[in-house]
């Protein structure tokens, strides 16, 4: 028998809202776990494996693009299968393929994999903005997403410290069996708490639309790695570059003539949402560029080992679960304007000031800098979940909050690849020598300090409505 939010509510009472809540939480927990921890095994992979950074770096940008499209099947899913069906198939394949992951013998399993999960997480993550929107209040929202933030923010705390400190012990197969606790708990709390009321008339899935974007994001991001390899001009590098953009361009010629749109482009028919989108690009390049970045400089310029690493994000991954929480509360009170450019500001100062510091700089004030950097990601997550998704119709609201974190994605698979390509660029420029690597590094956080000043006019711009779209 399926059962909606609302006899949910009856049978649980009060505080369904609150376990509701938990279980989502400890799904998106398993899911950041898994897109994280990886960045603290490359370099023990890297060696294993006898890898290249352009290579190793499909464990991060793979599971990231996978997840990209992934997402657009969250909004189909929830409406064919049910919000429960669809956490269960996402975790159910999640786990099965952690568990092949300990069996691969070359670099191409393991990226195999994680393109894998990446699609389950792309599946997962968006079923908690959706129903907490549709759970709480209107005037609860921002204070519940900033509870949900500020759990979710543990992952990457203890993930890199606790993944650090196994792969020392135990090889980089440690980071494929954390989240497996995390997942089988949401798969029992979800089986009572989700709902599974299905859509008596989903919309039809549009296999071609989606083959088309996935074909287009991942030659793309291929045509950036190749052409790092084998430069701009050489065959396979420009044939990979325009079958990405056909493939683009076909995708969008598809999605405004089709009925039911993978990716319905009348969203950004509010220049609310186009702002929100851009900063929503920039966010997950600076998420996900810094979380991969930081780690990785930290053991080949630093000479940190793993769990040296994980320890000195951990106080960072403190910083950004309290400021998750502070943002969702400010989202209630202030603009989403003023905490947007707030943050964006507070990022890019954290990523100059860790330009400045480089190389030989003390473990102290790295972890200064980088924690400085998460209060700034604390402040925006919030403001821009609910600036982007208020604008929105209730129909919108699971396409819209399937939108606004694929841009989030799409920033951070782009611009993981755009970092390791732009520091190999630079340190092969450079003389390929030590110091050259250490610039390159150094170089490399420059640029994401100034990719958050340029997303300040367009998060100036961002209003959202306040209305309640809740269902």
């Amino acid at each position: 028998m399926e059962q909606d939010l609302a006899a949910l509510q009856a049978r649980f009472g009060a505080h369904y809202a609150r376990w509701l809540l938990a279980v989502l939480m400890v799904g998106s927990m398993a899911m950041v776990l898994a897109s994280t921890t990886i960045n603290v095994a490359l370099p023990a992979i890297m060696s294993d494996f006898g890898i290249g950074l352009l290579l190793a770096q499909w464990l991060s940008t793979g599971f990231l693009a996978a997840m990209t499209v992934g997402l657009l099947l969250a909004a189909w899913a929830q409406a064919r299968l049910g919000a429960r069906l669809t956490l269960q198939l996402g975790l159910g394949l999640f786990i099965l393929t952690s568990l092949l992951a300990l069996l691969a013998q070359a670099a191409w399993q393991l990226i195999a994999v994680r393109i894998i999960q990446g699609v389950c997480a792309g599946l997962v993550q968006p079923l908690a903005m959706v129903l907490i929107f549709r759970s709480y209040s209107a005037g609860r929202r921002g204070t519940a997403l900033g509870l949900y933030g500020m759990g979710v923010m543990v992952a990457p705390t203890l993930g890199p410290f606790i993944g650090g400190y196994l792969v020392d012990h135990f090889g980089w197969a440690a980071v494929f069996w954390l989240p497996l606790p995390m997942c089988l708990l949401a798969l029992i709390g979800g089986h009572w708490l989700m709902p599974s009321q299905r859509d008596p008339h989903p919309a039809k899935l549009d296999l071609w639309a989606f083959g088309l974007l996935s074909l287009a994001l991942f030659t793309l991001l291929g045509a950036l790695a190749e052409a790092q390899r084998l430069g701009w001009g050489d065959v396979r590098t420009d044939a990979l570059a325009v079958l990405g953009l056909g493939a683009g361009w076909a995708f969008f010629w598809r999605s405004q003539r089709s009925r039911t749109p993978l990716l319905p482009l009348t969203l950004w028919r509010h220049p609310a949402f186009r702002r929100a989108s851009l900063v929503a690009m920039v966010l997950g390049m600076g998420l996900y560029g810094s979380t991969y970045l930081i780690p990785l400089f930290l053991q080949t310029v630093q000479g940190y080992s793993a769990g040296r690493a994980g320890l000195l994000l951990l106080p960072t991954g403190v910083v950004l679960a309290l400021a998750s929480f502070l943002g969702g509360w400010l989202s209630d009170r202030l603009s989403a304007a003023l905490l947007l450019v707030t943050g964006l500001l507070v990022f890019a100062l954290s990523m100059a000031g860790l330009g400045w510091a480089a190389q030989g700089a003390s473990f102290a004030l790295l972890c200064f800098w980088a924690s400085v950097g998460r209060l700034g990601l604390g402040l925006l997550l919030p403001a821009l979940n609910t600036s982007s998704l208020d604008i929105l119709t209730a129909d919108e609201l699971a396409h819209g909050a399937g939108a606004i974190t694929f841009m989030r994605q799409l920033g951070g698979a782009v611009g993981v690849s755009l970092l390791t390509c732009f520091i190999e660029w630079r340190h092969v420029a450079g003389g390929a020598t030590v110091v050259a690597q250490a610039l390159a590094f150094e170089q490399g956080f420059w640029l994401v300090a100034g990719l958050f000043i340029l997303a300040i006019l367009p998060a100036w711009g961002v209003r959202g409505s306040r209305k309640n779209v809740s269902a």
